[in-house]
């Protein structure tokens, strides 16, 4: 496990000192599951982004829908 640092208010740091050790691992945990939880949702946001670029793209190189299916049930 690795320690970071984050800032906070005065009276919250103040608070987490006086924060039982259980209730900080409690926390600690929740705190974790965020990071991931959000860390996540950025990357599906950036691969949509992609997509997005990316059907743009080939919508301004003359890709159309028709010929997108065409071209999958070529590659049956």
């Amino acid at each position: 496990m690795e320690r970071i640092v984050i800032q906070v208010a005065d009276d919250v740091a103040q608070k987490w000192r006086e924060t039982p050790e259980k209730v900080k691992e409690r926390l600690s945990e929740l705190f974790e599951q965020q990071i991931d939880t959000v860390a996540h949702k950025i990357r599906v946001m950036e691969f949509q982004t992609f997509l997005d670029k990316i059907g743009t793209e080939a919508q301004a190189n003359g890709l159309t829908e028709e010929i997108l299916q065409e071209l999958l049930k070529e590659d049956e």
